[in-house]
Parts: C-alpha cells; structure tokens; sequence
C-alpha cells in the first residue's frame, strides 16, 4: 500500500491502528470505526468500474461559496485477495484535490478524502491546526458516536443501511477560537447494497443564533 497523504490521514482517523488492519481487518475497532474503516466496502465490486459521486456544498461566498461538482473513484485493479487498487478524480478545475492513487484497499478510501477535504476547508476557514481537526474526530469515533440501522432509496429500491453520526467539537474546552464549529456534525451513510458500500457522507455546520445559515458539505453516490 502507498504511504501517502490519504494513508497517513487514514492512521490518525483510526486511532493510530496501522495502514495494513485498515485493508485486512486486524485491530480493535468500536462500533463506529468498524463500520467505516474495518468493512469490506469493495467487496460488492468484482470488475474494473468507476463510481461517481454529486459532490455539493451550500454556504454563503464568505464561507466560500456553494457549488456543485463530481468525484470519481475509479477500481483500476481487483485482485484476488479481494484487495482493490483505486484512482480519484476529487472534483475537477480549480477545486480539484490531487490525492494519488492507492493499492490493495477493501474499504472505501471516499470516507477518508472527504474528510481530509473537511479539515483543509476547516483549516482555510478559520486559521486552526489541522492536527486540532484530526484529533477531534478521531476522538468522536472513538467515543460518543452514533450508530443505527437505516435505509436508502436507490435506483427504485430500499437499501437496508447503516447512518454512523459523529460531533467532534461538542463541549470541547479549547473551542473558544472556533465557536461556531461547536455543533457541527458529521454523518456516514453506508449500505452494502450500494456499489462501493458508501451512500452519502454530510458535514454540517447549522445556523447560529446569530442568524448564520447552514454550511453543509454532502457526497452522494450517483451511479458507475
């Protein structure tokens, strides 16, 4: 497996398990890690595909701006072993991500771009440390997150699916700098019956009392 950016974000997600537990299904995992980093999304994938993802973000241009885009996760490789090695396509002209290929992978990597997306956006926006960010939601999946059954309506048919929900800056002390993150949250939407295992992934950032609106990030899947 390539030690790049994604895997090395991937390790501080996962509470410091290595890189390889995270592709073969070694480690202890609560609840919520297992669903997301110790599941064999790409199991359902038996072919060289590419699964397309809407990418949306709503906030005002002072928070950025909202648009629409596409991400692309192309399965370059299945291998025997059940391992699949993977390119991306993370949204596209000036916004586009640069994260590299990867190899040898079972679960979906998709969850782990998206958050290192969040935290640059995150670091960008209010000048905080990316390691702060990290820390905070490695730590939500750790503990306090939540997990239940749910479903998805996909191509005309109801998924069976799990909705993982984290807030990692809940009644955090040192938020004083980044007040209005204290009730962002973040929720993970997988479902075996989806190519690829993974719905749809949100962060949101609601309304303050202040008046504020939203600020919400999503990646759906679209289809191969």
């Amino acid at each position: 497996m390539r030690r790049n950016l994604l895997v090395l974000f991937t390790l501080a997600i996962a509470a410091g398990l290595s890189g390889p537990s995270l592709a073969t299904g070694d480690g202890d995992y609560t609840q919520a890690q297992f669903a997301l980093f110790n599941t064999p999304h790409l199991a359902n994938i038996t072919e060289p595909v590419t699964l397309t993802y809407d990418f949306r973000r709503s906030a005002t241009e002072g928070e950025g701006g909202g648009f629409e885009d596409l991400v692309k996760m192309t399965v370059t490789e299945v291998g025997t072993d059940g391992r699949r090695n993977l390119s991306f396509q993370y949204l596209s002209g000036e916004r586009r991500r640069p994260f590299t290929a990867v190899e040898g992978f079972r679960g979906n990597p998709l969850i782990m771009l998206f958050l290192q997306h969040d935290v640059e956006g995150m670091q960008k926006a209010t000048g905080g440390a990316s390691v702060y960010f990290r820390n905070r939601i490695r730590h939500a999946f750790r503990r306090g997150a939540e997990v239940g059954e749910s479903t998805v309506e996909l191509g005309g048919e109801t998924l069976g699916a799990t909705r993982v929900t984290i807030r990692p800056f809940a009644k955090d002390p040192k938020l004083a700098r980044f007040p209005r993150l204290a009730e962002k949250w973040y929720e993970f939407v997988l479902a075996p019956g989806v190519p690829g295992g993974l719905y749809q992934i949100r962060s949101v950032v609601p309304s303050a009392s202040g008046g504020e609106p939203p600020i919400e990030n999503s990646l759906t899947y679209a289809g191969t």
